[in-house]
């Protein structure tokens, strides 16, 4: 950081030509929107040119035009989230462009960041780095215990952390980008235990064996149809009230954005999570504002 400015500077800051980049992200309640909001402040203090988007909303995009990319997703039983995994799937090959990975957790992120490596490298491109930001507990199932931890993460130094992140991955972008050896880090998938947890995860029949059968509390439900807006797969229609189709992917965005809580479980803990607190302290007090 300059000490006089207070803002976040990289070796090429004011480059002659500036990067094109491009952030691909999916955020369940805002914590990987926040770490990738961190890393996009730090692009844009470098002068480059960034373009942030979610999956959902990428698919007008010709990837191509873009120099690097970062990828952003939130880990879901250990592995990335799985409308992450499908979108990637279905990607075009950017062959000869490089990334980086920026993730979101409470604590233990399994293989995700390896799983998104490995798809990623199918699609030729060359990772140069990933990052996890520890922020609180989405899952509903544990925020019973959790929820009093809300206030604890991300901290400052983790947002510093990941802006120092930032800036090395803008100076590995820089060097493959003109043909200087960017070292490139070894991603391989390890047969661990959380990653056979997340495997035989994903092979549950449905949503209701991971999170229990989701009722709707249809007296203090407004319509406002937030829920219906939110959900990253499109399984929720309301009729009045909302309905669950079976493309639910169980990340218990609808529960805790609902802004009446009326939406719950059996294995809900009532403690329904609502984002980062003091998003926009933590940003100043990290250099930001």
């Amino acid at each position: 950081m300059d000490e006089k400015s207070g803002k976040w500077t990289t070796q090429f800051d004011k480059a002659r030509n500036g990067l094109k980049l491009l952030i691909l992200y999916h955020s369940g309640t805002g914590n990987t929107r926040f770490a990738c909001e961190v890393a996009r402040l730090v692009m844009e203090q470098a002068g480059h040119e960034v373009m942030m988007k979610t999956y959902a909303k990428a698919g007008d995009l010709d990837l191509k035009e873009f120099d690097a990319y970062c990828f952003g997703a939130p880990v879901y039983e250990w592995a990335p989230a799985r409308n992450v995994e499908q979108y990637l799937q279905n990607m075009m090959r950017l062959d000869g462009k490089c990334a980086f990975i920026i993730t979101s957790s409470a604590g233990a992120k399994g293989q995700a960041t390896e799983l998104l490596a490995r798809m990623l490298e199918k699609k030729g491109l060359a990772l140069l780095g990933d990052h996890n930001l520890i922020c609180p507990d989405s899952w509903g199932g544990t925020r019973r215990w959790s929820y009093k931890q809300d206030d604890e993460t991300p901290t400052v130094d983790s947002v510093r952390e990941l802006s120092d992140f930032t800036t090395r991955m803008l100076c590995s972008i820089e060097d493959f980008v003109e043909g200087r050896a960017a070292g490139l880090p070894e991603y391989r998938v390890r047969p661990t235990g959380l990653y056979w947890a997340s495997r035989l995860s994903r092979l549950a029949p449905g949503p209701r064996v991971k999170m229990g059968k989701k009722k709707v509390d249809t007296a203090a439900c407004t319509e406002c149809r937030v829920c219906e807006k939110n959900c990253p797969v499109g399984a929720i229609e309301l009729d009045p009230f909302p309905s669950f189709g079976k493309k639910c992917i169980a990340c218990w965005r609808c529960i805790n954005t609902c802004p009446q809580d009326c939406i719950s479980t059996m294995l809900d803990g009532g403690h329904h999570y609502k984002g980062i607190v003091h998003k926009d302290d933590l940003l100043k007090k990290a250099g930001f504002k």
